[in-house]
């Protein structure tokens, strides 16, 4: 039979270890919803306070008012790389794979639910968001993120995974025009039409 002591240095151990876990995910300790951190833009982009970037509300593949329209896309990385460099989403012309830091700052821990904000980014897929960063220990490979754990791990740059495009908020200045689409390309309304809207 165990001894006393030892029987509560045992039980002790399995407290902390227990508490100290529990501790690692508290919704009640989450900032309240809509965070203010993020500060979403009716054009279809959300500011970020905190780093200075401007996000992409909607995933690739997805658009409109919730990001409800069309379906996710699951992309090699170098079909993300290639689709990043040709975008022009709201008249910005410098839309990029976030780089794994990058990416890691928009997890949200939780116990229960998905690791990002939802509503700034709503309709995100619980899985694999690719990031730009290489995973150089592992030849091929590419950091991800998954915002349905808040895991982070590495992939092979042909498997497929989803993707959100950044860009560093204050590029686009007349310091640096080349980063700035012509006045009459811009995409002022990527949720629809006036119309669509009042639906």
């Amino acid at each position: 039979m165990m001894p006393a002591r030892l029987w509560l240095l045992v039980f002790g151990v399995v407290v902390f270890v227990a508490s100290a876990t529990a501790r690692e995910c508290q919704d009640e300790a989450l900032p309240d919803m809509p965070s203010p951190r993020f500060v979403v833009i009716q054009n279809g982009t959300v500011k970020d306070a905190s780093t200075g970037l401007m996000w992409k509300q909607c995933a690739e593949g997805l658009g409109g008012i919730g990001c409800v329209r069309g379906e996710t896309m699951s992309l090699s990385w170098q079909s993300a790389m290639q689709r990043a460099q040709t975008s022009t989403f709201a008249g910005h012309a410098d839309w990029r794979l976030p780089d794994r830091d990058e990416l890691m700052s928009l997890l949200e821990r939780r116990c229960f639910g998905l690791d990002i904000d939802g509503v700034a980014f709503p309709n995100t897929q619980p899985g694999r968001f690719w990031s730009s960063t290489p995973a150089n220990y592992y030849p091929g490979s590419a950091w991800r993120v998954h915002f349905g754990t808040g895991d982070m791990d590495y992939g092979m740059k042909r498997q497929s995974a989803f993707v959100r495009l950044v860009r560093d908020a204050h590029a686009c200045t007349p310091a640096r025009p080349s980063t700035c689409l012509p006045h009459e390309d811009r995409l002022y309304e990527p949720h629809g039409s006036v119309e669509e809207l009042a639906e």
